[in-house]
């Protein structure tokens, strides 16, 4: 059967996201360029490749306890190490770098896994994709004083690292640089820091406080995903771009605050909008709230803005409201009832997905299309009722349970859930639901993310789908996005004609 869809990043133990972006580490992931075509030489010690400006160490003795990098070979500068130069070394207990040093190349230690302390000198201008990848007894990271970029996966999984510099000329952080480095507390961040990558310091547990310099334009999705000692986070003056769930997991994440003169977005009652307070974006999952009262004037519940909200039981929706977005409810247990308004059009995915304690559902006639297993895993919903406008329900949208077992290919395999009752019929039986959001840029993803991922759009995608002018009343029924406006349009349209 199909795998079970969701729009969000259940990393991990469910959708990434999200999720964590790695690149497989197998020996075929760090193919390097063969001896045969690249000049090559052994002084007994290492393997030296030649390169522009001096000679890059290219391979050495796995076998190997300590290593004092030479600063010069045959009369060259050695100025890099090879991708993969150290590749599981894992015997590999201490490294002093040469005084010439200008690059550490990818996977360049990936895999050292006896390594304790690691002193990079200010030489280092460039430092490959996850060169320090599993090191997993690295305790003491110093990074050049120069670096401009920590790039995707530097210290993916260096699970006992807890010491970190920040350099001052520090621009972007990349993706999943130190996911799951799980006794990591990361010093602050240092002005001049525009971008963090998806997952950067997901499962990082010892984080304490998530706060951003006002140089941040951009931070990905599951940024802080499992850190669970966050309780609060200001969004910078220049944020403009935000990852979707960026603290899933942060169950003590109580309250988001907005800067002000941040264009973008804005903070209620610590639930945070978007889109002057059309869009709410993200409700934090510690706060201990029962009861919620979505404001009028919002017209899209982004992608999974309650997700794993526990302590709600019941949400008031205003009449404005066009739009829920993929799992937006996931996970909320407590929810007992959803009585949505007239004028609601779209349910997207996974929605309201693993309510296990939602009884009761009013849908509105205005409905137009429910997507993909939108109250997917709801076992104490026993009936629905189908407005007659609705042109489309997703698979396994209503009436479905996980039923414990997987088929051959390891997937699990759905139930119905017994004495569910179904009234009322659609025109057609299936449809493709698109994201209102868009998750991550990553292009590899863990494997049940990637799963996920496989239905959702590049960033440009959405960007050209939310920016199209579409008219529905020109428009012949092909899908339900051909009959429907996109959130955000009558803003926009609105902006051009003030």
């Amino acid at each position: 059967m199909k795998l079970r869809k969701t729009a969000v990043l259940l990393v991990a133990f469910l959708m990434m996201l999200f999720c964590i972006p790695v690149t497989v580490f197998a020996d075929d992931a760090v193919q390097q360029t063969t001896e045969a075509e690249v000049k090559t030489y052994s002084d007994g010690s290492f393997t030296y490749a030649y390169v522009d400006g001096g000679v890059a160490l290219y391979s050495c003795d796995t076998s190997m306890l300590a290593v004092n990098l030479p600063d010069e070979s045959n009369g060259r500068k050695v100025v890099e190490i090879s991708d993969a130069a150290f590749y599981q070394c894992s015997k590999l207990e201490y490294v002093k770098f040469g005084r010439y040093i200008k690059k550490i190349g990818s996977y360049a230690f990936q895999g050292c896994s006896s390594l304790k302390t690691l002193v990079i000198p200010d030489t280092v201008e460039e430092i490959g994709e996850y060169a320090f990848g599993s090191c997993t007894q690295l305790k003491d990271l110093t990074l050049p004083k120069k670096l401009k970029t920590i790039p995707e996966g530097m210290c993916f999984e260096c699970i006992m690292l807890e010491n970190l510099n920040f350099p001052e000329t520090l621009e972007s952080i990349g993706l999943s640089a130190f996911y799951n480095c799980n006794l990591l507390n990361p010093p602050s961040f240092p002005e001049g820091l525009q971008k963090i990558g998806d997952y950067a310091f997901a499962f990082c547990y010892a984080v304490m406080k998530a706060e951003l310099p006002e140089t941040v334009t951009e931070v990905g999705s599951a940024v802080y995903y499992g850190c669970i000692n966050i309780t609060e986070f200001t969004v910078p003056k220049q944020l403009e771009k935000m990852g979707t769930l960026m603290f899933m997991g942060c169950s003590n994440l109580a309250e988001y605050k907005v800067e002000d003169g941040n264009p973008t977005y804005t903070e209620k009652d610590g639930v945070l909008y978007k889109d002057d307070m059309k869009t709410l974006y993200a409700y934090p999952a510690g706060k201990t709230d029962v009861n919620f009262t979505v404001p009028e004037g919002v017209t899209v519940i982004y992608d999974a803005a309650f997700f794993s909200a526990l302590h709600l039981e019941e949400v008031l929706f205003p009449s404005t409201l066009q739009y829920i977005g993929a799992g937006a409810f996931e996970y909320c247990s407590a929810l007992k009832q959803v009585y949505l308004p007239e004028g609601v059009e779209i349910i997207y995915e996974n929605a309201f997905a693993d309510c296990t304690n939602l009884m009761d559902v009013h849908l509105p006639e205005t409905l137009k299309g429910v997507g993909n297993y939108a109250f997917y895993t709801c076992p104490a919903l026993k009936e629905i009722t189908i407005p007659k406008n609705c042109k489309s329900i997703g698979d396994y949208a209503f009436g479905y349970i996980d039923s414990g077992e997987k088929d051959d290919n390891g997937n699990p395999v759905s139930k119905k859930i017994e004495g569910f009752q179904q009234h009322g019929t659609v025109d057609i039986s299936r449809i493709l639901f698109i994201s209102l959001g868009v998750l991550v840029s990553a292009v590899i993803i863990f494997f049940l993310i990637k799963i996920i991922r496989k239905n959702q759009m590049t960033s440009e995608e959405h960007e050209a789908i939310v920016q199209a002018d579409i008219k529905a009343e020109d428009a012949q029924y092909v899908n339900i996005l051909d009959e429907i406006e996109k959130p955000g349009q009558n803003s926009e349209e609105q902006k051009k004609n003030t």
